[in-house]
């Protein structure tokens, strides 16, 4: 019977998705021990949008996250993706500044690293992706699927060959930010890419925006694919990666073997819907398929924000003309991958368009500068038309050649010569009020320790009154009597 192996994204992606990367500390350390003995492969647990919502949301320290986790997930290899060469940012760092930034993940406890690029220039990934193995990491490289004229399974093929060769990664996957990569386009895709990756693992991370994620998956199993991403609902479906529970019943029913404890995912999953309640989160649940998705693909979250902004701009009624605007404004820039930031950048630009009632009458910086290369090489053209107009009526300021990034690191020491590398990377990238406040705090543990049910917490409440002297409660056939 083969073995499939499952990640766990709770922590990361699913929280990012469904809950605006809010989830804080306290709501993860109470399942964290759990989390650990449950049998994953890999809990995936901290990217450059947790450190953001960390620093300028929660007022907490994202390095004492993963050194809280660390201490009480012992067994299972703790996940961080690096994107690009970017840090926690959107523009394009020096070198050294991306190699750092790996170095000091890996020294707060991360052991496995997923490198990426949006638009696979795999140059943006080579100082990280070195510095990396240098200090022992697992290297996966991340295969950003899209539907388009330009990705190919062969451009696939191409790409995966050249993470092999170029940067010596131990693993790599197919990243679904959209949730539209079809069973049919698995059939195609997954034995390609077997066929060029020799024994290397490869995953897949989908997302249940459309409903055809469980399908997917299956399907690409059948094919070669050896690990998939999950969740713990109710932090599952919908924008996020699949529930767990759903993927193991399928699995299991289709003939495969799975190492998860069901009882441990069941505890953690009670633990996050009592959190839910307590912090009023919203919950996953699967969706229907919406074919509409696949032609604008852009991802859940950004979905979901361009809708609020739309509407809090007293435009929500432009929402459909906007996303069909987003799929043309995709196809006039190259057909980038709907993934961060590009997914941004072409939302903003499509918005302009449609409020402004004339194309690219107005211009965003980072739009000027897609075009222009500074984010990496695009793998197609920019349509000429739309190139000009965009070179025109961007920002002036911007160059049209990108600078040389020359190295940073040193400079940076000598700014803040009281702080360790962890808090230089801070301080570099957020303003020095936030970082004061986040150094400051200390996350409460015991906030979240001992969530108890409704019921629990009215007897408790109840019998602190000095008055009450009888108690008595009844539901489903169970009745409770306390007398004081």
């Amino acid at each position: 019977m083969r073995h499939i192996r499952l990640v766990d994204t709770t922590f990361r992606d699913a929280q990012q998705c469904l809950w605006a990367t809010r989830m804080s500390t306290a709501m993860m350390l109470p399942i964290a021990e759990k989390l650990d003995s449950a049998g994953f492969d890999v809990a995936e647990v901290m990217g450059a949008v947790q450190f953001d919502a960390a620093i300028r949301y929660l007022a907490e320290n994202p390095w004492e996250r993963l050194r809280l986790l660390r201490q009480r997930i012992t067994r299972t290899p703790l996940q961080a993706l690096i994107r690009s060469k970017c840090v926690l940012g959107f523009d394009l760092v020096p070198d050294d500044l991306s190699a750092l930034w790996a170095e000091r993940l890996i020294a707060n406890g991360v052991k496995r690293l997923i490198v990426f690029d949006g638009l696979h220039d795999l140059d943006n990934l080579a100082a990280a992706t070195r510095r990396a193995h240098e200090f022992g990491a697992y290297v996966t490289g991340w295969l950003t699927f899209s539907d388009s004229p330009v990705h190919t399974d062969d451009l696939y093929v191409a790409k995966a060959r050249e993470f092999i060769d170029r940067l010596n990664i131990d693993a790599l996957m197919i990243e679904d930010t959209g949730g539209i990569l079809t069973p049919e386009r698995a059939a195609t895709l997954v034995p390609a890419i077997k066929a060029v990756i020799g024994d290397l693992s490869l995953g897949l991370h989908s997302h249940g925006l459309i409903g055809l994620c469980q399908r997917t998956y299956l399907e690409a199993i059948r094919h070669g694919v050896d690990n998939v991403y999950t969740a713990i609902p109710p932090l599952a479906d919908a924008n996020a990666p699949p529930s767990v529970v759903t993927t193991l019943r399928n699995l299991r029913a289709s003939g495969y073997a799975c190492s998860v404890d069901d009882a441990l995912v069941a505890e953690m999953s009670a633990h996050i819907d009592r959190v839910a309640d307590l912090a009023g989160k919203p919950r996953g649940a699967p969706r229907d398929f919406d074919v509409t998705f696949l032609g604008h693909q852009i991802p859940g979250g950004v979905h979901s924000n361009l809708k609020s902004q739309l509407e809090a701009a007293g435009f929500g009624n432009k929402l459909a003309e906007v996303l069909e605007e987003s799929a043309r404004v995709r196809a006039d820039l190259g057909w980038p991958i709907q993934v961060t930031p590009f997914a941004q950048f072409i939302g903003v630009q499509a918005t302009l368009n449609v409020v402004r009632g004339e194309r690219y009458a107005v211009v965003p910086a980072e739009v000027k500068k897609y075009a222009l290369g500074y984010y990496g090489k695009l793998l197609a053209p920019v349509e000429p038309n739309c190139l000009d107009r965009i070179v025109e009526r961007g920002p002036s300021s911007i160059s049209l050649t990108p600078p040389t990034l020359e190295p940073i690191v040193p400079t940076l020491r000598k700014r803040y010569p009281n702080a360790d590398d962890d808090e230089l990377l801070l301080r570099h990238f957020f303003d020095a009020g936030l970082v004061d406040t986040a150094l400051r705090s200390k996350p409460d543990l015991d906030a979240y320790m001992s969530i108890e049910t409704p019921l629990v917490h009215l007897i408790k409440e109840a019998s602190r009154r000095p008055r009450v002297k009888y108690i008595s409660v009844s539901k489903e056939g169970l009745t409770v009597e306390i007398k004081q």
